[in-house]
């Protein structure tokens, strides 16, 4: 069995990157508050390969991606509420 390797994590501030990647490999973005309030997501595993998929404009069910979207937006609105 081969062990993952360790990655650096990847931090986007762009919130449909971060739902493009969670959508395709059903990996949740942790948010996070940098020192200038900018709410940013955090991927702790090699996302190369769906990034490489979104600047390839893989196609993607819509519905689908609107509800990972939403859910990364909502995560934007409740880590700035927190921060308040």
């Amino acid at each position: 069995m081969n062990k993952p390797k360790d990655v650096n994590p990847t931090y986007f501030e762009q919130a449909d990157i971060a739902a493009f990647i969670y959508h395709a490999l059903k990996i949740p973005p942790k948010p996070e508050i940098r020192s200038d309030g900018k709410v940013v997501f955090k991927f702790d595993e090699d996302v190369t390969d769906a990034l490489q998929r979104f600047y390839e404009n893989e196609s993607v069910p819509i519905s689908d991606f609107c509800q990972k979207l939403k859910t990364v937006r909502s995560m934007i609105f409740a880590m700035k509420g927190r921060a308040r």
